[in-house]
């Protein structure tokens, strides 16, 4: 029997990818069968995942491009229809598969998926000119733009492009969410486009070759940016632009159309974008601050001494709670919620 992997550390992304899992999705046999109906058993939580990479699996059509997403959404609930069928089913084993068969089909899907990674689904508002991807909780998921640009998308974002930038034209991106760009710099002559824009709620970033992070929320958006230089326009106020240098943020509150602008350590601001991040002496009251920009959350530390304590190691910030789980773990503190204020006391 192939499997000889640690599938429990498999996003939707890795299992779509995976040729035992596409074997299984497409020419079901006992044998594998009988894998996928005991693994799922006995990991009941990755049932999701495997539903998500096997609708979207089952929804190619090698004739097509990429599958839309309705299509992709009535495959997904079939696959958790057969997933629900599967656990029922008596588990036998039986001889080897026609590996040579597979092996043709599987480079088809190659040649159709193209490398591309995904992120919870991949669909096409328009087969000619755009794609988007869009992220669930699988975690940060990585993303090559048409000049070679690198994103990082992060968790429940999304972002579009045109699937080619002509000679000439504007590189331009919209996201909804957060994202970590690490642009390509645009060079002279007819290879590249001149211009860099991403476009985020009211917000346009123009860019020319630089790595910043962006994070649109409901009440605010922010840019912080960590090299280069970049120019943010807002919508309703397009001849009042402001320049960010390296280490600068700053947030956009729609309801108050109010721009504020400070200082930060930019490397805190994009930390989401590691499993972990290994940070040194920074002090508790610049992680509030952090807190405060990113989650919106105003933070009382009643100790000005505790303030002041550096952090220093591998800090997890994969969401709010994990975060704030781990600075009340390094930091020895009690972290309470009143109203929408949190409050940090040091633990008698």
């Amino acid at each position: 029997m192939e499997p000889a992997k640690h599938y429990t550390d498999f996003s939707t992304n890795d299992f779509a990818g995976d040729d035992f899992f596409f074997q299984w999705v497409k020419y079901p046999n006992d044998e594998n069968n009988a894998f996928w109906t005991k693994w799922i058993q006995d990991h009941p939580h990755k049932k999701w995942q495997i539903a998500e990479a096997r609708a979207f699996i089952e929804a190619l059509d090698f004739t097509v491009a990429i599958p839309d997403a309705n299509k992709v959404q009535a495959a997904l609930q079939d696959s958790l229809q057969r997933i629900a069928a599967l656990e029922q089913e008596p588990v036998q084993l039986a001889p080897q598969r026609d590996g040579k068969r597979f092996r043709l089909w599987w480079a088809a899907a190659a040649a159709f998926t193209g490398g591309i990674a995904l992120a919870g689904w991949l669909y096409q508002h328009n087969a000619e000119s755009t794609v988007t991807y869009v992220s669930n909780d699988d975690g940060a998921q990585k993303i090559w733009l048409p000049d070679s640009s690198q994103m990082i998308l992060n968790n429940y974002s999304s972002v579009t492009f045109r699937k080619r930038w002509k000679p000439g034209e504007k590189r331009e991106v919209w996201l909804d969410g957060e994202a970590f760009f690490d642009v390509r710099p645009a060079r002279g002559g007819k290879e590249l486009a001149q211009e860099f824009i991403v476009h985020s709620g009211n917000m346009n970033i123009e860019v020319l070759g630089t790595s910043f992070n962006i994070k649109k929320g409901a009440a605010f958006t922010n840019v912080s940016l960590n090299t280069g230089k970049i120019r943010v326009a807002m919508q309703q106020m397009p001849e009042v632009p402001v320049y960010l240098a390296p280490g600068d943020f700053i947030q956009y509150k729609e309801k108050d159309n109010k721009i504020t602008k400070k200082r930060v350590n930019a490397a805190l601001y994009s930390i989401w974008k590691e499993e972990k991040q290994v940070l040194k002496d920074i002090p508790l009251q610049e992680m509030a601050q952090y807190i405060e920009d990113i989650y919106g959350h105003p933070v009382h530390i009643t100790d000005r001494k505790l303030a002041a304590t550096p952090i220093s190691g591998s800090l997890r910030v994969k969401d709010e709670a994990t975060l704030l789980e781990t600075l009340s773990f390094a930091y020895n503190i009690n972290i309470k919620k009143q109203g929408d204020t949190l409050y940090f006391n040091l633990i008698p």
